[in-house]
């Protein structure tokens, strides 16, 4: 459940009007009337206001885009993956079989391997398989011949098993996959009746081609994990994982993911770069992607953009706003600064006043989601029909109501999306605490631990 905080008081707009300047003579009061000069005629700003919320009104993408650069990343470390891993496989280690060994004094022989080990998951680059991550696991052999058994032994073995993504965009979910059909064998070592694969190369050549294909024959793939997409105003904004890297240099699994949001100019993450030590797990975004995401809450009435005298939605209303940007806090804290616009575009003065809100970030103690508690809203100077005068009473009082319900609503959207964890185990559940927020101008990162439940 998203939590929202309010902030208890709220200074009036009238109280913060010193700090704005008015020229002398722009605007009249009372019934409306403005003589030659139409800048804030009702009907006049009406198209003004209209226009502008057109504006931010952009239509979804039809698809999500598959290219680069991607506003939103999560992020395993190697600890992250290899949690995960021993999670999906518990006892049924993918790593049995019998090979054939060859004709010994005592007659054909076969050898039966079966893992002593749980697999680790080393994320090291494999030539010619960049998407490949190499399990490692130790294993024990049973060497029997029709008769009788012979002999017991023990060695080890690197996989290399590429990863792949299974997209359905129709669903919008995207499945990490482990191509166990498709492994080959690294590095390996088998000690047995004698028999040392570092001395007998040979016949440690013909027994790895044969594991191999007892392996491929026994297994075909292992599901890692399921992500879905937000869960965010009316379902219409999707989200999916487009791109698969496993950067070995900063021992990490990134899934890059994109929107069908319209993203401006730049808006991106820079994937590159470690996590910080004892990471399990981060979810990244581009905070560019917030003023969008908001503009869409407000063309889907998720955010009321009309509103009557009262501050209630209403879209007969002679009240309106738009939102003019969300940027990350120029001081280096955890908030955001949220710019938008308070219209008035029926019954007398009619014109807008700018303000400036932030949106600060915290994790609830609870239950570790992101709080998104909104601040003060303080009025700046405008230039032209933006101008807030000290005379402007009306437009300034009969707005304390809306911006207590428009600040709310976009608090609770911005934390649904923030708020993003979808994603899924087969036959189990995951279960996140939030380790904490880093806030930067280009990125909004959350780090995330997690604990995976079989489901009964």
């Amino acid at each position: 459940m998203t939590r929202v905080r309010t902030a208890s008081s709220l200074p009036t707009l009238r109280s913060l009007a010193p700090v704005l300047t008015l020229a002398a003579g722009t605007l009249l009061l009372g019934s409306g009337c403005r003589g030659k000069d139409i800048s804030f005629d009702c009907e006049n700003q009406r198209g003004k206001f209209d226009d502008r919320a057109s504006d931010e009104e952009l239509p979804l993408a039809a698809e999500v885009p598959e290219a680069g650069p991607y506003p939103v990343a999560m992020q395993l470390t190697g600890a992250g993956v290899n949690k995960l891993l021993a999670s999906i496989i518990d006892e049924d280690v993918p790593f049995s079989g019998t090979v054939p060994f060859g004709v010994l004094p005592q007659g054909p022989a076969d050898a039966a391997f079966e893992p002593t080990s749980l697999p680790t998951i080393a994320l090291t680059k494999v030539p010619g398989c960049p998407n490949c991550v190499v399990f490692h696991l130790d294993f024990g052999v049973q060497l029997s011949s029709p008769d009788m058994d012979l002999s017991s032994g023990a060695g080890f073995v690197d996989l290399y098993v590429p990863l792949r993504l299974d997209v359905d965009a129709a669903a919008g979910k995207s499945r990490l996959i482990a191509d166990y059909g498709a492994a080959t064998i690294g590095d390996w070592y088998l000690q047995v009746f004698g028999f040392d694969s570092e001395t007998h190369t040979m016949l440690a050549g013909a027994l790895k081609l044969l594991l191999a294909e007892e392996i491929a024959a026994n297994y075909d793939e292992l599901l890692l994990l399921e992500v879905g997409s937000w869960q965010v105003g009316d379902g219409a904004v999707n989200l999916l994982v487009r791109k698969l890297v496993v950067d070995a240099e900063a021992d990490k699994l990134v899934l890059a993911m994109h929107t069908n949001l319209p993203l401006g100019k730049g808006v991106g993450l820079d994937l590159a770069g470690a996590l910080p030590e004892g990471s399990t797990m981060a979810v990244s975004m581009d905070p560019g992607l917030l003023l969008p995401m908001a503009h869409q809450m407000l063309a889907e009435g998720n955010i009321a953009r009309i509103y009557d005298e009262n501050g209630n939605p209403d879209p007969h209303g002679i009240y309106g706003v738009t939102l003019e940007q969300i940027d990350a806090n120029a001081a280096g804290n955890e908030s955001l600064d949220s710019t938008f616009r308070v219209w008035r575009v029926g019954e007398g003065y009619c014109g807008y006043a700018e303000a400036v809100m932030p949106l600060t970030l915290g994790v609830d103690p609870n239950d570790g989601s992101i709080d998104v508690t909104p601040g003060a809203a303080v009025l700046v100077a405008g230039e032209g029909s933006g101008a807030a005068a000290l005379e402007e009473k009306q437009l300034v009082d009969d707005n304390q109501d809306l911006i207590e319900t428009f600040r709310a609503d976009l608090a609770a959207q911005l934390a649904d999306a923030l708020n993003f964890s979808a994603l899924d185990i087969e036959d189990s559940s995951l279960v996140f605490t939030n380790e904490g927020i880093e806030l930067t101008p280009d990125e909004m990162r959350t780090y995330l631990n997690f604990t995976v439940y079989a489901d009964e």
